[in-house]
């Protein structure tokens, strides 16, 4: 797995033509990674135009909102299709934030009963769970579930207003557990504020995670990723103290923006439902 990934959730605002083209771009420059979700709209189907010719290059995996074993299978038929693919690398429960989520997914009729028969059925290998705004009930997740994959919001943000790596990371290390991080840009309001590279940085810097997970608006910023990941230059002292700094205040400035660390908060995935 490439050090950095490339996140999907911006394909479906993008034309099919220029979504591939970034698709293309990443898998030729080396990522192999890639991560969608069957709520981003368009962009499982956007990324299936260039499934349809690298599916074999590429680490792939979706996510779900449904809690349910029925709404899950249906969704994962659908991500097939829209990926032109037979099978998945992974499928994640998305977006697990509450009690109640945690009991009807682990449930006999649960969302992790549809993925189990999935993967059974030879056309889903992995399976993760991913949140924005609550690192404790992650940890419960991994507690009941041998989840393969965390995906876990890790960015900047985080770190300086409510930090999520100390909590999620000593239980995914005792079992196991490949984790990702997200949230490197904090929804795009990192590259408004001229913080991109030190904060794509910041996330590398973390030990023990396997990738940095980011979203991208076009080829060009794939490509100025690619070239930090590839310089290997780690944040001194004062610079990330400095990064931490900038950050607070931009989140003291507008913190509702931050809803991707607020646990009752909705994220724009779950709005446009």
């Amino acid at each position: 797995m490439t050090c950095v990934a490339l996140g999907g959730v911006k394909y479906n605002q993008r034309s099919d033509a220029h979504a591939a083209a970034v698709v293309h771009r990443a898998l030729d420059l080396g990522i192999n990674y890639i991560d969608t979700a069957h709520t981003y709209r368009g962009s499982e189907r956007k990324i299936g135009l260039v499934m349809a010719e690298r599916r074999d290059e590429v680490f792939l995996a979706t996510k779900s909102l449904r809690r349910d074993r029925d709404g899950m299978a249906a969704e994962i038929e659908q991500s097939l299709e829209r990926l032109q693919t037979d099978r998945l690398d992974c499928v994640q429960i998305h977006d697990l934030a509450r009690e109640e989520e945690l009991s009807e997914v682990m449930g006999p009729n649960g969302a992790l009963r549809a993925i189990e028969e999935s993967r059974q059925a030879g056309a889903v290998r992995f399976v993760g769970v991913t949140g924005h705004r609550n690192p404790e009930i992650l940890v419960r997740a991994l507690e009941e579930y041998p989840f393969d994959i965390l995906l876990v919001s890790l960015g900047a943000m985080q770190a300086a207003v409510r930090p999520f790596y100390e909590t999620v990371m000593p239980a995914a290390l005792e079992r196991g557990v490949g984790v990702i991080g997200m949230k490197v840009m904090a929804h795009g309001w990192f590259g408004e504020a001229g913080l991109a590279e030190d904060a794509l940085r910041f996330v590398l810097d973390l030990p023990d995670v396997s990738t940095a997970l980011v979203g991208v608006d076009d080829v060009e910023q794939l490509e100025q990723n690619v070239r930090v990941t590839r310089e290997g230059r780690a944040l001194s002292e004062a610079e990330r103290r400095d990064l931490l700094d900038r950050v607070k205040r931009l989140y003291e400035k507008e913190p509702g923006r931050a809803w991707f660390i607020h646990p009752q908060a909705a994220g724009p995935e779950r709005r446009t439902r």
